[in-house]
């Protein structure tokens, strides 16, 4: 019997057992592997380094708990660069988990949301906003009239932030987390478009391929998936971020690895045995 013969009559759990060692490794010893940063990170990070003291950006979160894994980070590192830069956040959803993860990242960056001190003057949390693309153009048209109360039950206008801020148009950038619809797509149509305000985004890795032909003219950078996410805690070591993603990005790029190794050998395998019953 053959290397090959052997090989396809390999027990499953070992090659389960192999994937679990070759992901688990990196996360308890790191590799540092280099991470090369993609012209759609460093767009990203190079809009948000535009942004100058005072001005105020939107960032929209619309992802569940299923995007948690990739779109918290890139959450962290976007509150993280914007607010070093000197700009004011206002923070929205129009998905219904969005409201606790804006206040979960307010409290990780900031230390703290609601019971901060610069809660209301440098960052708020306007929290969920229903109706969808519906909710967006009207949003964008009228911040008051939308959102009566932010998330904690604070009347929208009282915020200092928001005393000039009453529209689409006082927004500098608009920044859209998105992992599904709505999500950037209908920014874009709402908010970007009519308003004509520079709008970047960070999506889940699946979405990448169809948020592409968007780039560079209608999104001016994109963060992609978890990869994106460490290319742009790269970028922020200038800033003295201390990014999280350096293993994780290790034991990916060791899972994927050897997925390719199996992929090959599987395929030599089934070449050689071809021409085997061919002769």
């Amino acid at each position: 019997m053959s290397f090959f013969d052997k090989l396809e009559k390999l027990d499953r759990r070992i090659i389960f057992v192999l994937v679990f060692l070759v992901v688990a490794y990196p996360l308890l010893w790191p590799l540092k592997l280099p991470i090369p940063i993609s012209p759609m990170s460093q767009a990203f990070y190079d809009q948000a380094e535009q942004l100058k003291p005072g001005d105020v950006v939107m960032i929209s979160f619309d992802y569940s708990a299923a995007s948690l894994p990739e779109q918290f980070p890139q959450s962290k590192a976007t509150l993280t660069h914007v607010y070093a830069k000197g700009a004011k956040i206002v923070a929205v959803t129009f998905w219904v988990d969005g409201p606790i993860f804006i206040d979960r990242a307010f409290k990780e960056v900031f230390g703290a949301s609601q019971g901060h001190s610069k809660y209301g003057v440098d960052f708020v949390n306007l929290g969920y906003v229903l109706g969808a693309e519906t909710a967006m153009a009207s949003f964008g048209k009228d911040i008051y009239a939308t959102v009566a109360k932010d998330y904690y039950g604070q009347a929208t206008d009282a915020l200092p932030l928001m005393k000039n801020v009453k529209s689409a148009k006082d927004f500098k950038l608009v920044i859209a987390l998105s992992s599904g619809t709505p999500g950037y797509r209908e920014l874009l149509r709402q908010i970007q478009g009519p308003y004509s305000i520079p709008l970047i985004a960070g999506v889940t890795a699946v979405v990448g391929p169809e948020i592409r032909p968007y780039f560079p003219q209608q999104i001016g950078g994109v963060m992609e998936g978890l990869a994106g996410a460490a290319e742009y805690e790269m970028l922020l070591v200038g800033y003295g971020y201390k990014g999280t993603l350096s293993a994780p990005m290790d034991a990916q790029s060791l899972g994927h690895l050897l997925v390719v190794l199996f992929v090959i050998l599987g395929n030599v395998g089934f070449v050689m045995r071809k021409n085997r019953k061919e002769k």
